[in-house]
């Protein structure tokens, strides 16, 4: 791996682009230096410089510079390439996955495998089974064998939905399958299948909804989106795609280990590459998500317009899928009526193998250094101090200060974070309550995490799937006709395009 050509500390002109922070200032500047950027808020710079004083304490060799830098995870990421050159750049940066695969190919990547495995200052078994595998996954999902990041800003989608409304809902006129015949609960819900959902519960809401007088009916959306509603709504419709495709075991993308070299495998194609048809398992799919649609059990944010929980929160679905970084967004300050929201799994095809997509930045980790001896003191120390970070008292502080997802399962079993995450501590029908369900629910399906192989060019893939479930559904064509069929041929060649 290409390696930086000089050792340089960030200069003045870097420096002004961001506030310096963290107790490693406290420390005169004998030690090594280790350089963290990240463009993190003053709540969440509170732990990190909690772990700074530790890490101090029990390595004085280092200095650490905490740098919040102004801008996006992208600026961050270009800022970093910009450096590269001059060795401007830092030793722990936050990023996004399609980031690192950047830095991989600028060649300041920092293979942090030698030191997480190191009998002395690595991790032990212990450690490595409380990690959850779905984030050593990621991290190691590149082109290039190693491990390059790590969590920190971790979350994955839930389904949030409307207890007022849902629990305690008696649909045995309409399907006595439904929960063995009993109103419906939250257990049920918590365990729901794409068929049990679409094919099942769906009909029988919207027959129950139907029959009821205007005064009662369950589904009543704001003027603003008397068009838009749905009985489920789906955020992220790059997400929804690439989901479907992880849990019904279609074909997204893959890397090519010997090479390095990424492929885009969502349609069939021809010996040269070129698009030429799509498969029968990804148009079956396409037609069970069109009856759907059409029959108003399913919409997503790319057709309405807006993100689905606008609609949510104002009555008009009962069910949305969203980031569990994002659950304040599926609660309704102005409104009091509906706000009993519950948390569930997203729908499975198999719950015993359950798939829910690992989103967020993480730490990665970058090579600086003219010599081996000076670019393993910064990756030596690098790693250390992302050691101190992840352990189980600063991983708990960190998971209830910024509402991300625990990077240890064992912070679940912590007092602290069993306070922090117990509903029944908290108000009914206030933010805080869905704020603690959250917590306890992401804490608890960490295992079924996964992550797309990344590349050079990767986040082209993401984009060309996000438009394509909403065009094939806009459409408005009968899913058993040869029409449906050629317009699901032209959105996803066009999709395919769009992500080579």
């Amino acid at each position: 791996m290409k390696k930086s050509r000089s050792l340089l500390l960030l200069g003045v002109a870097a420096l002004g682009a961001g506030v310096l922070t963290g107790c490693g200032n406290d420390v005169k500047d004998t030690g090594q230096v280790i350089i963290l950027w990240s463009t993190f808020n003053d709540s969440y710079q509170t732990v990190i410089n909690n772990v700074i004083r530790s890490f101090n304490k029990k390595y004085p060799e280092y200095v650490v510079r905490n740098i919040k830098q102004t801008g996006s995870y992208d600026d961050l990421k270009n800022m970093a390439l910009k450096g590269a050159a001059g060795g401007d750049y830092p030793d722990l940066i936050v990023a996004y996955p399609d980031s690192v695969a950047d830095f991989i190919t600028a060649g300041i990547a920092q293979d942090i495998t030698p030191y997480m495995d190191d009998p002395e200052i690595g991790w032990n078994q212990d450690d490595k089974n409380d990690i959850p595998e779905g984030y050593i996954q990621e991290g190691q999902n590149y082109a290039i064998p190693g491990t390059y990041s790590l969590p920190i800003c971790k979350s994955t989608e839930a389904m949030y939905y409307n207890r007022d409304i849902l629990i305690g809902l008696d649909l045995s006129g309409e399907d006595d399958s439904i929960n063995d015949g009993l109103p419906l609960t939250d257990e049920y819900i918590q365990n729901l299948t794409w068929n049990e959902l679409l094919d099942v519960l769906c009909p029988a809401i919207m027959a129950y909804n139907d029959r009821q007088t205007e005064n009662k009916k369950i589904l009543v959306p704001s003027p603003d989106y008397a068009s838009n509603w749905a009985i489920v709504g789906y955020d992220s419709d790059d997400n929804f795609f690439i989901t479907l495709a992880e849990q019904y075991g279609l074909p997204f993308t893959s890397i090519n280990q010997k090479t390095g070299m990424g492929s885009v495998d969502f349609v069939e194609k021809n010996s040269d590459g070129t698009f030429n048809d799509v498969s029968e398992d990804y148009m079956n799919l396409m037609k069970k998500l069109a009856n759907a649609y059409n029959k108003k059990y399913l919409t997503t944010s790319g057709i309405i317009g807006k993100r689905a929980n606008y609609v949510f929160t104002t009555g008009g679905m009962l069910f949305s899928i969203g980031s569990t970084g994002g659950t304040k967004y599926q609660f309704n300050d102005s409104d009091k009526k509906h706000q009993d929201i519950g948390v569930a799994p997203i729908p499975q095809v198999d719950l015993n193998n359950p798939k829910a997509i690992n989103q967020g930045p993480s730490i990665a980790f970058l090579s600086r250094g003219a010599t081996e001896e000076i670019i393993d003191s910064h990756a030596k120390g690098a790693w250390l101090l992302y050691k101190e970070w992840s352990s189980k008292d600063y991983a708990t502080q960190w998971a209830m200060n910024t509402g991300y997802a625990p990077i240890r399962k064992s912070v679940a079993t912590t007092e602290e974070f069993l306070r922090y995450s117990d509903p029944d501590s908290q108000q009914e029908k206030t933010l805080e309550r869905l704020n603690a369900l959250n917590a306890r629910f992401v804490a608890s399906n960490i295992d079924a995490l996964f992550s797309s192989p990344v590349y050079a060019g990767s986040s082209k893939a993401r984009t060309g799937v996000s438009g394509i479930i909403a065009d094939i559904l806009k459409a408005n064509l009968d899913p058993n006709t040869k029409d449906f069929e050629n317009k699901v041929r032209e959105i996803f060649q066009k999709g395919y395009k769009n992500a080579i």
